[in-house]
């Protein structure tokens, strides 16, 4: 028996979490429109960077997709925070 333990197997982890992003990529497009629609994309955006920034933490050679899919989920949370908020006080104002 050996002292070295498997290297864990994360490729589908790393593949999803691109997904993930892609989803929030897509959920700019495809939410409707309104203060719920801008909701919706920020909780898409956010949870997708969770979950692609969590993935990205784990080793594996397939890596740099998990990390692709957080930037891309980043950048749509970033851009929902900003369209949400403006809806908010147009809402409010």
């Amino acid at each position: 028996m050996s002292s070295e333990a498997a290297p864990p197997r994360n490729h589908v982890r790393h593949v999803v979490a691109l997904l993930a992003g892609v989803a929030a990529m897509a959920s700019v497009v495809w939410a409707p429109v309104g203060l719920v629609g801008d909701l919706i994309m920020l909780v898409v955006g956010v949870a997708a960077l969770l979950f692609a920034g969590e993935a990205g933490t784990r080793p594996g050679p397939l890596r740099a997709l998990a990390i692709a899919g957080a930037l891309l989920a980043g950048l749509v949370t970033v851009a929902a925070g900003g369209v949400f908020l403006v809806a908010l006080a147009n809402a409010l104002s």
